[in-house]
């Protein structure tokens, strides 16, 4: 057990703005966590990092590969299909239990998130503003905030950020959607207390980010592979000298 104080508020300070920079991209996925170089940058002793860095590994935002340290943890198609099939399951569980159980206070608190979101400056280009991200994560936790189940709201909670280090992915592609539109439907639904068409609405949602995001990872390593076999097959061929034999 820990004992509250200095060292803790430090080693919390430490891991929570890791974190920070991992969930927002500034730390890359592939990143290597160098911890001399961390210990720093944060004016830390070396155990807080290690500390701050165990408790990221056990979160899977960290790696651990033999002979390398640790690495930010990568991202992959596999890996954004896989988590966004759970988080669909837990996002829809969490909101139905929401619909069955909210009251005013629980409305109240969905229309106050969705008029911050919708009055939230976003700017276009592939960047948004630390506000408008603080309104977006109050406005889908506000829908699910109503559920009755710390256990399952931290799973949630868990699932939402990991599946930010994707969606942020999303803000720099062409826009051919309209989220705003989207996070309106839901509300609506969710306040009608309609089941069946909020949890449907929440489900397209989510999927259409995962599938922006699959097809821009699919064409992107498609090019790279065109470009690594046109480069191979660009390069000359080295005749083989035989013996001539008279």
């Amino acid at each position: 057990m820990k004992i509250e104080g200095r060292s803790t508020t430090i080693a919390g300070e430490t891991y929570s703005a890791l974190r920070s920079l991992i969930l927002s991209g500034e730390l890359r996925p592939g990143t290597k966590m160098r911890t001399a170089e961390l210990q720093e940058r944060f004016s830390v002793s070396l155990g807080t990092v290690r500390e701050a860095v165990s408790q990221l590994l056990s979160e899977g935002l960290v790696v651990a590969e033999a002979h390398r340290g640790f690495t930010v943890s990568p991202i992959s198609v596999a890996d954004l299909v896989d988590l966004t099939k759970v988080r669909i399951e837990i996002e829809s569980l969490c909101l139905v239990w929401s619909i069955q159980h909210g009251d005013l206070e629980w409305e109240s608190r969905i229309i106050a998130a969705r008029h911050r979101l919708s009055n939230t400056f976003r700017p276009e280009g592939g960047q948004v503003t630390s506000d408008w991200t603080r309104a977006h994560d109050e406005y889908h936790h506000s829908l699910v905030s109503a559920c009755g189940s710390p256990r399952l709201l931290q799973i949630r909670r868990q699932l939402y950020e990991k599946s930010e280090r994707y969606r942020k992915l999303e803000l720099s592609l062409p826009r051919n959607r309209d989220p705003e539109d989207e996070h309106a439907k839901i509300v609506d639904a969710v306040l009608a207390r309609d089941v069946p068409r909020a949890t449907r609405l929440m489900t397209a949602h989510i999927s259409y980010t995962s599938d922006n995001i699959v097809n821009a990872m699919t064409a992107s390593t498609a090019a790279q592979d065109g470009r690594a076999r046109s480069k191979a097959s660009a390069k000359p061929q080295r005749r083989s000298v035989g013996t001539a034999v008279g």
